[in-house]
This record gives C-alpha cells, sequence and structure tokens, in this order.
C-alpha cells in the first residue's frame, strides 16, 4: 500500500514537472518571436530611412514660376526633373512677402499633374488655377519626399522683370573698393531682349570717389533665366555712414516690341574704420618690433663693389622703442666652409661698411658672415608707430679656393632693443666666385642716382589721400663695366592695398611697364629693361610713379616690396629685394 502511494506522488510530480517546462519554453519563444519581430521592425525601418534618404540624394529637380498678365495674373510653375528617378511633386507653399499679415497657404496638386519621369518638366498647376495678387512672393515646391525648393517671384501686373540688389562685402571700410551686384530675372512667360540696367542711384552721392562701367551691359532672358550685372565703387566718407543704393532693369519684350520695366532694387552699406584695410603692421598684444630688409642678390665678387644691405626696423607700439644692436648673418650651405660673404679680416676683401644716411656709422663685421650695427651707449630712438632704417654699402667677401658658385645664401637678421631682442629669417641672396655683377633695388630722390645721399627705403609722415612719387630704381654697384644686369631683366614693384590712382610717370630704359591690379586693391608695376645696366657708368634704371595714399583715420604703415628678376650677363639668376615702408598719418 505504503509503495502505491509513492508512485502516485512520483506520477503527480512528472506531471507538474512537463506542464512548469512547457510554460517555460512557450514563455521562451515568445519572448524569442518578439526579439526576432522587433529586429525585422528595426531592420525593416532602417532600410526604409536609408532608401528614403537615398532617394532624397538622387532627387534633383529645379523649379521657376512666371504669372501671366493677361489672364489676371495666373500662377504658372514649371518643374523639371534632373533627377535619375521618377518625381513626384505633393504640394506648394506660397508666402506673401509683401504682405505679412498673410498666412502661408499650402496648395495639394492633382496626381496626374505631379508626377514626372527622369529627363521631363511640367507645368504643374496646369489643371489648378492660381491668381496672385500684386506683390513679393516665396514660392516653396515640396516633393513626396520632402525636398523643397524656393523660388521668388515678383508679381506687378505687366511687370516681367525682377531685380534683386546686393554690396558686397556689406560693411565697407572707408577707402576701400566695394563690388555692387545687380541680380535680374525674367519671371514672365516670353523672352525678354536686350536686358539692362538703370543708373545706379547712390545717397549720398559724395561717398563715392570712383565707379567702374557696367561689367555686362546687355543680354537677353529666356522665361525663368537671371543674369548678373556689376559696378565697383570706391568709397569715401564718414565713419558711420549708411550709403544707400538702388536701380532697376530694363528689357524689351520679344512678343511685342514693349518696353518691360522692373521693380527698384535697394540696398544699404554701412562706412566702417578702415584700420585693417591694407595695413600689414599692426600692435598686437605681444608688442614687438616687426622686421623688413634690403638686400643685393648675386653679392658681387671683387673688392671694386659695394652692395647695398639694411633693416628697416618697425615700432608697431604706441610707445617709443630703442634698437641697441642690429645682426645680419649670411649663413652658407657648405659644411666646414671657408666661404666669406662677410669678411672681417682686414685686408682687400674686408666688409668695410659704410653707413648710408640717415643709419649712424657705427657698422661693422667682428666675425665672418656677421655684419652689426652696434650702439649700447646711445641706442637709436624709433618714435611710436614708426621706422628707422639701418643701411649700409659693403664689399662683398670671398668664396672659398674655387669653389662652386653659391645659387643661395641664407640671410638672418637679429634686432636688439628695449623690448627685447627679436629675429627673423627666410630671406636669401647669391653668390659667384667670379665674373658677377652686384644688383640693387631701392627708391631714390632722384631717378636713375646710385648716390647714398639719395638712396632711402621708407618714407614716413606721408598725408593721408595725398598723392606720393616714387623712383622704383635697379642698379648694378659693380664699379666695372665688365658685368652686366643682362637686357630682359624685369623690375617689379608690389604696391599695398589700399594705394589707389597708380599713374606711371617715367620709365627710361624700360619698355613701357605693365600695370596690373587684383581685387583686394593692391597692385603691381612691372618695367623689362630694354638694355644691360653697368655699374662702370654710373647710371642706374628707374620707373618713376604716383599713388594716392590710403584714406585713413589713424596713423598706418604698408609694406611697398621692389624686387627684380632676370640675370647677370645672360647666366647667373639675380633678386635684389628692398622691402620699403611707408607710413602713413592723417
Amino acid at each position: 500500500m505504503t509503495g502505491m502511494i509513492f508512485g502516485k506522488k512520483r506520477a503527480v510530480s512528472t506531471v507538474i514537472g512537463s506542464v512548469f517546462f512547457m510554460v517555460l519554453l512557450t514563455a521562451g519563444l515568445s519572448t524569442s518571436y518578439l526579439v526576432i519581430e522587433t529586429q525585422s521592425d528595426m531592420l525593416t525601418a532602417q532600410q526604409t530611412i536609408a532608401d528614403t534618404e537615398i532617394h532624397k540624394i538622387q532627387e534633383k529637380f529645379s523649379v521657376s514660376a512666371s504669372v501671366n498678365s493677361a489672364d489676371n495674373n495666373r500662377l504658372a510653375v514649371f518643374v523639371n526633373n534632373e533627377g535619375t528617378n521618377p518625381l513626384q511633386i505633393d504640394n506648394i507653399w506660397i508666402i506673401n512677402n509683401t504682405n505679412s499679415q498673410a498666412p502661408a497657404t499650402k496648395f495639394d496638386l492633382n496626381y496626374l499633374d505631379s508626377v514626372l519621369a527622369s529627363g521631363y518638366g511640367a507645368e504643374i498647376l496646369e489643371n489648378k488655377p492660381l491668381y496672385l495678387t500684386p506683390g513679393d512672393y516665396n514660392i516653396k515646391v515640396v516633393s513626396s519626399i520632402g525636398t523643397i525648393k524656393t523660388v521668388g517671384l515678383d508679381v506687378n501686373g505687366i511687370n516681367n522683370l525682377k531685380v534683386k540688389m546686393m554690396i558686397d562685402p556689406p560693411d565697407v571700410s572707408i577707402g576701400e573698393n566695394a563690388t555692387a551686384w545687380i541680380f535680374v530675372t525674367n519671371v514672365g512667360t516670353t523672352t525678354l531682349l536686350n536686358v539692362t540696367t538703370g543708373p545706379i542711384i547712390v545717397s549720398p552721392l559724395s561717398a563715392v570717389v570712383s565707379a567702374s562701367p557696367i561689367l555686362q551691359p546687355h543680354t537677353s532672358l529666356a522665361p525663368a533665366e537671371s543674369t548678373i550685372f556689376a559696378w565697383k565703387y570706391n568709397l569715401l566718407g564718414t565713419i558711420g555712414t549708411d550709403v544707400a543704393f538702388s536701380t532697376y532693369a530694363l528689357g524689351v519684350d520679344e512678343m511685342t516690341g514693349n518696353q518691360v520695366k522692373s521693380n527698384n532694387g535697394t540696398t544699404t552699406v554701412h562706412l566702417s574704420n578702415n584700420d585693417n584695410l591694407g595695413t600689414i603692421i599692426t600692435q598686437t598684444l605681444l608688442s614687438k618690433p616687426e622686421i623688413f630688409m634690403v638686400l643685393p642678390s648675386p653679392f658681387g665678387e671683387a673688392s671694386s663693389q659695394n652692395g647695398l644691405w639694411g633693416v628697416n626696423v618697425v615700432n608697431p607700439t604706441s610707445q617709443p622703442i630703442y634698437v641697441s644692436k642690429v645682426v645680419i648673418n649670411a649663413i652658407t650651405p657648405r659644411a666646414q666652409s671657408n666661404d666669406k660673404i662677410f669678411d672681417s679680416t682686414t685686408g682687400s676683401a674686408y666688409c668695410n661698411p659704410t653707413a648710408v644716411q640717415p643709419t649712424p656709422s657705427f657698422w661693422s663685421c667682428p666675425s665672418d658672415n656677421q655684419l652689426v650695427w652696434k650702439n649700447t651707449l646711445s641706442p637709436q630712438k624709433i618714435e611710436p608707430k614708426s621706422v628707422f632704417p639701418f643701411l649700409a654699402k659693403v664689399t662683398p667677401g670671398s668664396l672659398a679656393g674655387t669653389q662652386a658658385d653659391l645659387e643661395t645664401v641664407v640671410i638672418q637678421t637679429n634686432v636688439f632693443t628695449t623690448l627685447g631682442q627679436f629675429g627673423k629669417a627666410g630671406y636669401g641672396s647669391a653668390m659667384k666666385n667670379t665674373g658677377s655683377s652686384l644688383p640693387n633695388v631701392y627708391l631714390t630722390k632722384v631717378p636713375e642716382s646710385m648716390s647714398n645721399n639719395n638712396i632711402f627705403t621708407n618714407m614716413t609722415n606721408i598725408k593721408a589721400g595725398s598723392t606720393v612719387k616714387f623712383n622704383a630704381t635697379i642698379a648694378d654697384f659693380d664699379a666695372g663695366g665688365t658685368n652686366v644686369i643682362s637686357s630682359g631683366s624685369r623690375l617689379i614693384v608690389n604696391i599695398p592695398k589700399g594705394w589707389t590712382d597708380v599713374n606711371i610717370v617715367s620709365y627710361d630704359g624700360f619698355a613701357a611697364p605693365v600695370y596690373q591690379s587684383f581685387a583686394d586693391t593692391s597692385s603691381q608695376i612691372t618695367g623689362v629693361l630694354t638694355g644691360d645696366i653697368t655699374g662702370g657708368g654710373g647710371i642706374a634704371r628707374t620707373i618713376q610713379f604716383t599713388a594716392k595714399a590710403p584714406p585713413i583715420p589713424d596713423t598706418q604703415m604698408y609694406v611697398m616690396y621692389v624686387l627684380a628678376d632676370g640675370d647677370v650677363n645672360n647666366s647667373f639668376p639675380i633678386g635684389p629685394l628692398a622691402e620699403i615702408v611707408l607710413q602713413v598719418t592723417p
């Protein structure tokens, strides 16, 4: 009896265990199914999103809009499918820019009018008449996958030309060039001929110093086609003045022959301070002097020659600084070389530096390849926002033995001041073993002069807005007549931005110089020598020109680069440099 009871208990336990197992199995399968179904939904959603994004990327279409004035300004919207997939336009929105109280209105489209195959276009409102009152509108066209294209439309009865005007930059520094852009669009349904603009009205007119002619005088515009007209203006006036510009466009309707006139396009530009106009030397948080060089290249090869070397030290701060030492280092590329660019040994090759006014006579060559100006007892004072030149005529040294010519000699300069010691590298000269001229470039008081009394490399106290005369000069400081700066070599003058009204006065010894202006208002003069230059004749060659200083409210410093390109004896390249510092005061 007892065994039977135990057998029944075991049977009941087995049944309960089986039921519990089935419950767990069912729950596990249900959970797995839910997880798999969720993952499947996520994958499907991700695939749908990816497909939509791909379709958006591939979806390309253009939109134009116009009104038919003969039919009460009925709106026509042209859509062209430029993508690779069929295009469906769901709706359009019309926003009235003239009446800010009018709500943006949505219009759904007929499916038959709004589905376009790839490469096809259609007027999507052909079977849905919409009429617009005169005003300025934005038409937004929305595709079935959410791509939005917006087109502007100006409805003025029979007005089929729309003008929009802008000034670049919107805030113009006084004395700076500004460009007026006029965007003209044919918003009608017929071609317009001889489209041009009326005169630009500027108020106050006194703010305009000069203006260029229209860059594109006439054109024809098909429906929905646009064009751009442009003027360049040089503006001058009181800081803070708002200068207003306005104009319109004109054309002739090809169908009727009637003249069509656009709306008035207007814009305003604000005249601001031009502290940054063309300023390449400014006072920074770290008050330090700026360094600019004058150097020959190549640096000759004989004791009968004397090349012009110099450093223009600029004080861009508002306090005086004092300079106690200027060092020019010449570094040759040959290891353990006996090349002596500056020779410290007393003799025929001694560097023998001679100061060029207004530099005090404290030059020496204390060691080979170092040219030093030094006066610790009475350092040279440089006034605030000014410049002082340290110039010297120096005899070239010699290259070691029969070593090859030095195509490049690295030049580095260091300046010791009451603000500390500062240096500048990146300059280069050259040196020949035999047979070399000694080319230099600089400014002179008298054209074609080689006299130390006439040479200068900086100008101070130039009045803002005044016209300044420059004599940019190239010379061969080789006293002999055998070596020459070859005919065909070029004298190059890079005029800093902000300097205007450049006029070439004379150019004896050069072909007619080429003048080129650039978008940032900087410019360049290039003159090609028509004959050789030899130092034996004591005559240099000069391009004389005038330029108008920028109209500035505060003292500013500019750098004019005078350079040369060509060769010596038709065999060795030249590359003299003069970084001319110009101080302009109000």
